[in-house]
């Protein structure tokens, strides 16, 4: 199978995936807006992004960064204040990373790559429960 071939296939499944997962989820936050998860040019970045939004369970976190220049670990506040990784709760290093906010409370997220965490590539978000239906 040539490249062009094996590149379309994953793109179209890439994007299938992410709209079989859009329809089953609120919504999708695509972390950085533009920026993506890069590092910022301001460490409170992205502190800023998540004040303006209102995350909620079964809300979807979307991770964009390219394999191997950038990973997403979920740790604990203590781990996230230090930007150590002594108790990594998950880890996602493949890239455009989906991440569903299942239940409420604090989550907290950054990259462990070298000192990216240190230069404001992390985010802490809190997370309410569903609204209640109107029924």
């Amino acid at each position: 199978m040539s490249v062009k071939m094996q590149l379309s296939l994953l793109m179209f499944g890439t994007i299938g995936s992410m709209l079989l997962v859009s329809v089953s989820c609120k919504n999708v936050y695509v972390v950085g807006d533009k920026l993506g998860w890069n590092i910022p040019s301001q460490k409170g970045f992205f502190d800023d992004w998540a004040k303006s939004k209102t995350f909620a369970v079964g809300d979807q976190l979307l991770f964009q960064y390219r394999p191997g220049l950038n990973t997403v670990v979920m740790v604990d506040k203590e781990d996230y204040d230090n930007c150590a990784t002594m108790r990594i709760k998950r880890t996602f290093i493949v890239g455009n990373s989906p991440v569903t906010l299942e239940k409420p409370g604090d989550y907290y997220f950054f990259s462990s790559v070298g000192k990216h965490c240190e230069n404001g590539l992390k985010l802490h978000i809190t997370v309410t429960d569903q609204p209640k239906s109107s029924n």
